[in-house]
């Protein structure tokens, strides 16, 4: 090796070797940065799968549709708070009579219901609403339960406890009972789904579906609407409304996937996305000189 001559020499002679690995080790620290200041950047573009993931995750799941499809079919009402939209079970409010048992304590709220007859002779029937256990546990009870209840309350050495305004669910805005709705929500399950979202129809094949589904539907209810729960006037009202609203939900499901318009657009959106990641204006760490122990102007 030769000798270092001139200025070189003078920098040879004032070589510090542990000055030197200092130096080392501040320029790995100084890498270590720019890769995080990197990486940083990189975030800060919001190119991330997994966000892109989710994203395409709620587009394609059908839980919310599914969930809006059964409260309407149960009756559920909506009510707003603070916090947003929640569905409770219908309720009302009516004048109950009090029974308590001597022996148990416990309490039985009897409704008073008039009805008219086929001759429009008004009827009282009376129909247990509610128990209130020895334990203070409130049963509501069905109406097709009543009658049992009844019979049992003659062998009660009963206490009139008056009158008190209470509420209860109400039955009757309920159009199915527990039966009717998994039927039903068993049949719109198999078309409401991410395979129709991502399938290829056209419109005249849609309308195909749509009226074949329909007519099943009509042809089903039809059939078993008694079974099923639409047991009153009041009910059977909404029998054409129920079946409207069912097909037009499933309707806007393949709509979605007309001409294929949900592919293409998960597509494009994947194109954009990549290429929004590989043109991304991110900060490179500044060229240095390169680093040379004989020359201290390096250092």
């Amino acid at each position: 090796m030769a000798r270092p001559r001139g200025e070189d020499q003078e920098e040879f002679n004032d070589f510090d070797p542990m000055d030197a690995i200092e130096n080392l080790e501040y320029n790995n620290k100084k890498l270590q940065s720019d890769n995080l200041s990197l990486s940083t950047a990189i975030s800060s573009q919001g190119f991330s799968d997994q966000d892109d993931q989710n994203l395409i995750h709620y587009q394609l799941e059908t839980d919310r549709i599914l969930e809006r499809i059964e409260r309407f079919l149960k009756g559920d009402e909506i009510k707003f708070s603070e916090n947003g939209v929640y569905y409770t079970e219908p309720t009302k409010k009516i004048l109950a009579i009090i029974k308590q048992d001597k022996k148990t304590g416990s309490k039985y709220y009897i409704q008073e219901i008039k009805e008219a007859n086929k001759k429009d002779v008004e009827i009282h029937t009376k129909v247990v609403v509610r128990i209130i256990n020895k334990e203070k546990k409130e049963i509501d009870v069905n109406q097709k339960d009543s009658s049992f209840i009844l019979n049992k309350m003659k062998e009660m050495d009963l206490i009139d406890m008056g009158y008190e305004y209470i509420k209860i669910i109400d039955e009757d805005k309920k159009p199915f009972n527990e039966y009717g709705v998994a039927e039903l929500m068993r049949i719109i399950s198999q078309y409401v789904t991410k395979e129709t979202f991502l399938s290829f129809y056209t419109e005249e094949r849609i309308y195909e579906i749509l009226a074949d589904l329909g007519n099943s539907i009509n042809n089903f209810l039809y059939c078993n609407y008694e079974k099923m729960g639409m047991d009153t006037k009041f009910k059977e009202s909404k029998y054409t409304l129920i079946v409207i609203n069912i097909l037009h939900t499933i309707e806007s499901c393949y709509r979605r996937a007309i001409n294929g318009n949900e592919q293409e657009h998960l597509r494009t959106r994947g194109i954009v996305t990549q290429s929004q990641g590989m043109g991304m204006n991110i900060p490179r760490p500044q060229q240095q000189t390169k680093w040379n122990p004989l020359k201290p102007s390096t250092w």
